[in-house]
């Protein structure tokens, strides 16, 4: 097992089980949003989902991420929006016992809030397609990355009374900055109570092995599944089957390698899962539509340029 694996108490050790997915949050009397930070790990960072949209910004550490039925890389300074009930969860590279003080940094808001916004003026209809793509989860990209993190720090740090003003702000720039949508199809949660803890286990424990052999039959008997209970309940969670899921696993593991490490690609693609280097280069161009060496670069121009400092 990776030093970075993160798994959720088992029965066996007679830890506390893992939380529901469905997160909770509420804002403070006469506030319109919440504005957190969270250390990682933290009971919070699990493959979770709730009401709000979320604006989440990492502030330190590189790792893989996985929203809706997409699989990604993060870096520091990476910001994303997530609507309302698309779950998520970011897995950040750990050695053994560290622990990352305010890794993430939030903006949770209601989405009646935001909708009441563009209802009341209609100089904001400008947000109504961020907040349609928001719904298959955004990652955002450019030269003015940096500044938006910026002012997510900014944010964290004003009054509730100036708040309001630097999040339509903040929203607004965003609605008019390069982002990429992540999920193909919008994702509609199913999983409830143990369905949602069970998803939780799923995911992590995927992220944890060697993606080399993983079958669908291991994963099923490490959740105590039958093949085809597993098969349905992860089409519903993931709205995507296991095999093409764990091939994004893979091309996720290979980009993060390809950007921390200095190894070779066909060391990349044979660590991150793949059987040989010609399959490995023919399903990376066909997932990024770039080689890995063209990934590798780019990856690492953007990480140099766009890191915040912490």
């Amino acid at each position: 097992m990776e030093k970075n694996a993160v798994m959720p108490p088992s029965k066996e050790t007679g830890k506390q089980e893992p939380a529901p997915v469905y997160e909770m949050i509420t804002a403070a009397p006469a506030q319109s949003f919440v504005v957190a930070r969270h250390d990682f790990p933290a009971d919070r960072a699990r493959w979770n989902y709730h009401p709000e949209y979320e604006l989440h910004l990492i502030t330190a550490s590189n790792g893989r991420y996985v929203v809706g039925g997409h699989v990604g890389t993060f870096c520091a300074g990476s910001l994303f929006l997530i609507g309302p009930n698309l779950p998520h969860n970011w897995l950040s590279s750990l050695e053994q016992d560290e622990i990352i003080p305010g890794r993430d940094l939030l903006v949770q808001i209601q989405s009646d809030w935001l909708q009441g916004l563009i209802g009341l003026c209609p100089e904001f209809e400008v947000l109504g397609d961020l907040l349609n793509d928001a719904a298959c989860g955004v990652e955002f990209y450019g030269p003015s990355l940096k500044d938006f993190g910026q002012q997510m720090e900014m944010i964290e740090k004003a009054d509730p009374i100036d708040r309001v003003a630097m999040v339509i702000k903040l929203l607004t720039d965003l609605a008019r900055a390069p982002r990429r949508v992540l999920c193909s199809t919008q994702y509609s949660l199913v999983a409830k109570g143990n369905e949602s803890r069970t998803v939780d286990t799923i995911i992590k424990f995927l992220l944890s092995v060697n993606l080399r052999e993983i079958r669908q039959a291991d994963v099923a008997r490490h959740v105590k599944m039958t093949p085809s209970a597993f098969s349905r309940l992860f089409l519903r969670a993931t709205g995507d089957t296991f095999t093409s899921f764990v091939r994004r696993l893979r091309i996720s593991r290979a980009c993060e390698l390809l950007v921390t490490t200095s190894k070779s690609v066909g060391v990349v693609g044979s660590e991150a899962g793949f059987g040989n280097l010609s399959n490995f280069n023919r399903i990376f161009l066909d997932e990024k539509h770039m080689t890995p060496r063209e990934y590798r670069r780019e990856a690492k121009m953007a990480l140099n340029k766009f890191k915040l400092p912490h």
